[in-house]
């Protein structure tokens, strides 16, 4: 009995040990599998969630450039509308000559302007003069428009559609006073939904995004979608509803889910201008917006599975299993650091267009109504010679007007990047530090080796932008006479250093105290993160020192010529600086 028991007792306890070991095994390599893929979840929906807010800021921002935009042009006409209001035809009650002027002066494309009594238009550079015109009673809503420039004086309508040219417009009007002071008309400027539509343009969304422009109704005056435009995409009802109460000066800026006229729902990100009371809006759907965390989810989960159920298929094999899954891991953390990497150089990119689009405007268009400003003052010279009041400030605002042309072309100059790919990193550095120093009324000094032509064209451009936006703080900040601009290789790294001998960042000159760095250095930094390298900033009631220093090894520098690659696109950008020099 005792021979067939004791082989019994034996056989079970080596027979359960190893089962035992394999669950415990198991079990272990399970739990160090969730919880690797527990931090790689928080890891990945971390960023994820950045990822989320950077979308969210975008459409923001967007917005608000857009709100920007409307206002500027608002400002631009209105400007230009009192300007008209003080012309000796208009004042003197000749009419015809006023309706000549009217025609000459130059609107923005698409517009037109209008002279109004209080009962109809009294000319209209639509429709030759003495021609019949529409009566006020002919629109809509007229009185409350009336009330309004009565009472601001200036006034900007909601969306209208103009009888003699059968379209959307919006009407920009300055009240006209008699000699008693009592307003006896005004004078209009009639933005076409096309001349919109072009600033609207300005702004370039993603595919799905929408923006649109919307009155203080809230109805739409010109909207974009998927590259339909035009007026009849509605304001989502979330929007009317949390802008209902705003009062008729309050500027509003935000964002709000909502569900847009398809059905779709939306984050709405907006500003409401209290100068226009127009509502800029920019739509992002939220499948979009929730992208990033529902491809983390995925991206965690498959791993995930595979993970645990090689845990319950080869608990032996723990240490392989466990290698490959991390790997994964790993691979899809370095992937998601270089999603982020390939982002920030979209930005940058999007930054370099957005800095020629800006002084290409500059140049183009603000510029040129300087100019002409201070034409039209050269013609009012005679008409003050007599008052000596009247010529003192006519020379004041002209003096003013040249000042503010000087400002604009030296912003244009710093704005346009130089010539890099066909003079070089050294030239192009001498050339635009001298350029800044001869606009400036700096006195410059630039040490620049003929080594930085061999490093890579991406890295000179990095190096570039980092001088240029330097010398802008400079010129914006510092208050200095002198400023230099040395390079040199050092123990395998480019030192570029930026000295100016202004009052430094903190001083008994600013008594609000430390000032906060804006977004310029931060894209200074992020330019040299990109290559490794790093920005320090030195200052002091003697001035400050911007050293930027970059790792340059083999792979920094480019093969023979890499330095002087074709790239067409940088030919047009060449020809603008020298427009913008001029």
């Amino acid at each position: 009995m005792s021979n067939g028991t004791v082989p019994v007792i034996v056989a079970r306890s080596l027979s359960g040990q190893p089962l035992r070991l394999r669950r415990r095994i198991a079990l272990t390599f399970m739990a160090i599998t969730v919880a690797a893929c527990v931090v790689a979840a928080a890891l990945l929906l971390s960023r994820a969630a950045e990822e989320r807010r950077a979308i969210g800021s975008r459409a923001l921002e967007a917005a608000k450039a857009l709100s920007f935009g409307f206002d500027q042009e608002v400002a631009a006409v209105n400007y230009l509308l009192k300007g008209l209001s003080k012309s000796p035809a208009l004042l003197s009650g000749d009419i015809k000559a006023f309706y000549d002027q009217l025609k000459a002066t130059p609107v923005p494309e698409g517009s037109w302007l209008v002279l109004n009594d209080l009962e109809r238009q009294v000319a209209n550079t639509l429709r030759p003069f003495g021609s019949p015109l529409p009566r006020h009673v002919d629109f809509p809503n007229y009185q409350e428009q009336m009330a309004r420039i009565r009472d601001r004086r200036w006034a900007v309508s909601g969306r209208m559609l103009a009888p003699l040219k059968g379209s959307i417009i919006v009407a920009l009007s300055l009240r006209l006073d008699g000699p008693d002071g009592r307003m006896n008309g005004h004078l209009s400027i009639i933005l076409a939904e096309a001349r919109l539509g072009a600033i609207l343009d300005d702004q370039v969304l993603p595919v799905g995004w929408m923006k649109g422009l919307f009155d203080r109704k809230l109805q739409p005056i010109v909207a974009d979608r998927d590259g339909h435009k035009g007026s009849d995409l509605p304001a989502p009802a979330a929007l009317v509803a949390r802008l209902a109460d705003a009062g008729p000066d309050s500027t509003i800026t935000g964002t709000i889910e909502a569900v847009d006229d398809r059905g779709v729902p939306v984050l709405v990100a907006f500003r409401r201008s209290g100068a226009t009371n127009w509502t800029s809006a920019v739509a992002v759907p939220l499948a979009d917006l929730n992208a990033p965390v529902a491809a983390a989810l995925w991206r965690t989960a498959g791993p995930a599975v595979l993970l645990l159920l090689a845990a319950g298929l080869a608990a032996w094999f723990t240490a392989r299993q466990v290698e490959q899954p991390l790997r994964v891991l790993s691979d899809q953390v370095t992937g998601a650091k270089k999603q982020v990497s390939e982002l920030s150089g979209q930005l940058l990119v999007l930054q370099e267009e957005e800095r020629q689009r800006i002084a290409r405007e500059l140049h183009d268009s603000t510029a040129q109504h300087l100019v002409a400003a201070n034409l039209g003052l050269a013609n009012l010279e005679g008409a003050v010679s007599q008052i000596p009041a009247g010529r003192r400030a006519l020379a004041e605002v002209e003096g003013l007007l040249t000042e503010a042309l000087r400002e604009l072309r030296i912003f244009t100059y710093l704005l346009h990047p130089p010539n890099l790919a066909h003079d070089g990193l050294q030239a192009t550095l001498r050339d635009f530090a001298e350029g800044f120093a001869g606009r400036t009324g700096l006195v410059a000094r630039i040490r620049i080796p003929e080594e930085v032509d061999d490093l890579r064209p991406e890295l000179q451009r990095a190096i570039l932008r980092v001088v240029q936006e330097a010398l802008t703080n400079v010129h914006r900040h510092a208050d200095a006479s002198h400023v230099s601009v040395n390079a040199r290789f050092m123990s395998g790294r480019l030192i570029v250093r930026i000295r100016d001998n202004g009052h430094g960042m903190i001083g008994s000159t600013r008594p609000d105290g430390p000032i906060r760095l804006g977004v310029g250095v931060t894209g200074m930094r992020a330019r040299l993160e990109q290559f490794g390298g790093s920005l320090k900033i030195r200052t002091g009631r003697g001035g400050t020192c911007v050293v930027a220093m970059i790792p340059i090894s083999g792979a920094g520098r480019a093969s023979p010529g890499a330095g002087r690659l074709r790239m067409p696109w940088l030919s047009g950008r060449a020809k603008a600086d020298g427009e913008a020099s001029s």
